[in-house]
Order: structure tokens, then sequence, then C-alpha cells
């Protein structure tokens, strides 16, 4: 095999760069509101064969005139910038830079500016430089990406900040790790979706099927991807994600924690059956985290839970164990059936068998296989009583295979809410994290019984499980629940080509005081363009949607 000179490393990646030109920052405006000084700037990142790089930043920080420590907030890159992503953590206390990385756009009257040379590091011109190595790593719209926030470290230090961490959010957020292993006096690092694997998308993890690997996908792999730099990180790490994100692949996030040294404090939190979102544990755990490692307060964290897993017939049996029980308020296990795409996960909890030890830090539960699925992925939720989450790490277990029984429930709000979650939180001005309980709930209907209802939409991923079988003769009953006129959308999703389709039957319900019993054949599902589902074994979820209020109850196949 032939040495490929351009394949670089995390080390010899970022071995020579330093942040030490110059900085002629400038401020080109500040106001002082709500106690808060708010101030833009343009700073001056690396040079190139023609020109510097010019960046573009929102600083936010109490106005109290005294030194506070640093956040470096890294957002999407495809983000607008504004303050509402990081007036929060300056109510905290602490000072916040955020930088624009996307580059020029419409509608922006202030950006970074990158020189010609570095075009691609615009979004908008990122053609392959953003997702391909075709040089060296050097000459990525990421290698651009992570300079500019080495130099937005070195400008917040100019700035007097007594300690700094970096908070990254989705695609941020794999920028946070490049920091996290190449910054030596971070002192931390809070990254939220985003964790490598770039390369790997659309390849799930347990499926059998590998990367084809030539010489530039192994120059991603080895310099661009996060979570090459996982090993190499220096500071305390919470690593937060939600199950079902449908851009940043579940088990492949366990895996980058994996990597990271056992010596380096790192915590994790997952908000189960979410997408795009994160719950208010997560938010809860970023705040004590931020507080910890600032020097704001002397609050810890408990030692990680732990699982593990005993098959026996159709019985899966999981023990959990945790520290300090004294302090937990609530804990769950979740079980998913043999999907192998995260993201199109039925998340399960599983019933408790024994809480004899929890004294003791260990708790017994129990879950009944129902189809001869060929493994089970489960991890668990332990909840404290100061508004803190920590999960464990997901677990993978091969299971025997026992007689397949069809399921026919999907929904019932005996369950509580268990197996439904919400979809598509349209306020893009509230921030990522959300409180579960406003954006999911149980609804009291007719004769005292409560059903689902979300003011964004219902959906059950049961559909994806192997023992949820459809066919051209299936049926579809539910029961809703509207004291107002309601025009209910039940829509079935079906993968296609990568992405879905969406196959919709409405029904008007007029106001009642009893529970409408709806029933719905499979054919009567449609597309946009009229056309039936073709392809059973495709059909993943299931939505319910309506701009009324309303409840849904006892969701049946048929």
């Amino acid at each position: 095999m032939i040495f490929d000179s351009r394949l670089l490393t995390p080390i010899s990646l970022w071995k020579q760069f330093n942040a030490d030109e110059p900085l002629s920052s400038s401020k080109i405006g500040e106001i002082k509101y709500d106690k808060l000084a708010f101030s833009e700037y343009y700073f001056s990142g690396r040079t190139t064969k023609s020109g510097r790089v010019r960046i573009y930043g929102l600083y936010v920080s109490p106005d109290d005139g005294k030194k506070h420590s640093a956040l470096l907030y890294i957002p999407e890159t495809t983000e607008k910038m504004s303050y509402e992503s990081v007036n929060e953590y300056a109510k905290m206390g602490y000072s916040v830079l955020a930088i624009d990385l996307y580059g020029k756009r419409d509608g922006a009257e202030n950006f970074t500016v990158y020189p010609a040379d570095v075009e691609y590091a615009n979004y908008e011109l990122r053609g392959r430089y953003m997702d391909y190595v075709d040089g060296d790593a050097t000459e990525t719209t990421w290698y651009e990406w992570t300079a500019a926030c080495k130099y937005a470290l070195r400008f917040l230090k100019s700035l007097g900040a007594e300690k700094i961490g970096v908070i990254g959010v989705k695609s941020g957020a794999n920028i946070a790790w490049q920091l996290a292993a190449t910054e030596e006096d971070l002192a931390l690092a809070v990254m939220m979706f985003g964790a490598g694997w770039s390369a790997y998308k659309g390849i799930p993890k347990y499926s059998g099927k590998d990367l084809v690997m030539d010489d530039e996908r192994r120059r991603y792999v080895a310099a661009v991807d996060a979570h090459a730099y996982a090993q190499y990180v220096k500071c305390p790490v919470l690593y937060m994600t939600s199950t079902n994100s449908d851009e940043f692949d579940f088990d492949r996030a366990s895996d980058t924690l994996m990597r990271i040294n056992p010596e380096v404090d790192y915590y994790f939190n997952f908000a189960p059956a979410l997408d795009a979102y994160l719950d208010e544990y997560c938010k809860k755990d970023e705040e004590v985290f931020l507080a910890k490692y600032l020097g704001k307060s002397k609050k810890d964290f408990v030692a990680v839970p732990k699982v593990k897993a005993t098959q026996d017939g159709a019985y899966i049996s999981i023990d959990l164990e945790f520290s300090e029980p004294e302090r937990v308020a609530e804990y769950k296990v979740y079980l998913n059936e043999g999907v192998l795409i995260p993201a199109h996960r039925n998340w399960v909890a599983c019933a408790l068998k024994d809480d004899g030890e929890f004294s003791s830090g260990r708790l017994k539960f129990e879950y009944v296989l129902s189809g001869r699925s060929e493994q089970v992925f489960i991890f668990a939720v332990v909840r404290y009583k100061d508004g803190t989450g920590l999960s464990t790490k997901l677990i993978k277990k091969a299971t025997e295979g026992i007689p397949q029984k069809r399921a026919n429930l999907i929904y019932s709000s005996i369950n509580g809410l268990d197996g439904i979650t919400f979809y598509d939180k349209a306020d893009e001005n509230v921030g990522i994290f959300v409180n579960v309980d406003e954006c999911i709930m149980l609804l009291k209907g007719a004769d005292g019984i409560y059903g689902a209802y979300s003011p964004y939409g219902i959906i059950s991923y049961k559909f994806s499980e192997p023992c949820c079988r459809v066919d051209e003769n299936s049926i579809i009953k539910l029961d809703i629940y509207a004291s107002e006129y309601c025009l209910i959308k039940i829509i079935l999703v079906v993968k296609k080509n990568g992405g879905t389709d969406e196959y919709v039957y409405t029904k008007e319900i007029d106001a009642s005081e009893v529970w409408n019993n709806l029933t719905v054949f499979i054919n009567e599902f449609k597309s946009q363009e009229g056309m039936s589902v073709k392809n059973f074994d495709d059909i993943i979820a299931l939505k319910i949607e309506s701009e009324s209020k309303y409840a849904v109850n006892n969701v049946l196949l048929i």
C-alpha cells in the first residue's frame, strides 16, 4: 500500500496552528438592557494566501463591571445569528460570544468574511469541501470553521475572561469536539447532538454494512470527523442528544463517548423519543455542569448509572445500578426491539420487577419480547431531585428467536405517554430545550377517560418494529375526543429513497361529549399525488395532528 502523504490526524492537523496573529478587533455596536450589555464585534482570524478571515460575533455579558467566566457558543452552522440563543447563559452570570460561521447570506448586514482562496468556508459555497477531503484536511470547510473558533477563544481571553468553556450545538458540536481535543486551557465543553460519524450517515451501526474506504474517505474520517478527536479530549465534557434524531446517529454517538479517556470527567444524558430537541433535564444538567467547572458552585454530579441485560425465553431481565439513591427522584429503563435505524425506534418503558434493593442502588426490570428480533437496544435514564438527569450507555443485546406475535396495540393511555412522542415544535425562538410536559400531555375526555394530545403533533414509531405487520387488509382503529370542531389528520410515514413520504387520511370531527370511534382502511391513506401505500414493510411511523384541541386513545392495528 502506498502511503498517502495527505492523510492527517487530529494531532498532525493542528500541531503547527497558532491563533497568535493580531486580532485587530473593532466594536461596531453596543446596547444595554435588562442588566446585560450586548455588543457586536469584528476581529481577525487566520491569514490565508489571499487575506485574513474577518470574524463577526455577538457578545453578551452581565452589565455589572465585573469579569466573568466566558462561553464560546457555536450554533448549528446554518442558524441565523441572534442574541436569543445566548441570553440565558448571560443571565446565569457568564459572558458569551457567538460567532458567525455561515458567511455571506441574503438579508444579513454583518457576517464573517472569508478570503477568496477559502471561499468554500461560506456555507453556500461549500461544494465538496464540507463533506469530502479531496486534498488534505486543511482544505476543508471544517478546518476554516474550527480555525475561526480558535481565534474566537483568543478574543474571549483578550476581553478578560477568567475561565472559558465551549458549547456546541448540532453541527457546531462537531467543532466543539475538535476544540476540546486541541485547546490546552478549556475549562469545559458541552456538546449537543453532534458527535462525528458524518461519513457514515445512512449506514446504521448494526446493519452489517460498512463504509467503503478509499483514500478520500480515510482522509475525512482520520482528521475531519469529530469522533476522531474524542480520545484526545482534555477538558470535562457534557454530551446530550435525543434518541430519535434524524440528523445525528444515537448509536454512533454512544461510540464516540466510549472513546473518551476514562480519566477525563464526562457525563451524558439522552432525551428519550425526541428528535431535534432536548428535554428540561438536559437543560438542568447543563446549568449544573457549567456552574461546577466554571467555579460558581461546588455541586457535583453522581456517578453515571449502568445497565446490563439477560434473556430467559421471551423475557428480558434488566439490572439498573446507580449511586446515591437518596438523591434519586425517578428512573426508567427503555427498550426497543430490533429497529436498526435509531431515528425510527419505538422506545418502550420496561416494567419494574423488584424495587427491594433501591436503598443499595439496584433495581430489576423486565420486558416481554413480542417478536422474533435478532437484537434489542436498551438504555436507562435516572433523574434526580435537583432536576438533573443522567443516562446509562446504550447497550445492544443479541436475542434468541421466539415465536413471533403480531402487535395490535399501538397506543393506549393506560400506559400514560409511553410509546408516543411529539414532533414539529414550530417556534424557532424558544431554543433547543423543551419542557416535554408542555409539548405532549394527557387530556381528560368523555367518561373521565384520558387521551394523548400535542399542540404540535403526535407520532408513534411502533410501525417500525418487526412485530407490527401491515398488509393490504390492515385496518387502523382509534378513539378521538374533541370538545370543539376538529379536522384531524392521520398520517402514515413511509421510507423512500433516503427520505420519507406521507400518506394522509383526513376526517372532520364535530364537537361532542362522547369518544368518536374511527376506522380507517389502509387503502384510504393517500399520498399528495393520490396514490396508496405500495410497500407496507416501509411504513415506519403513524402521525396524528390537528389545529384544534383533541385527545386520542386506543390506537389499534387490525
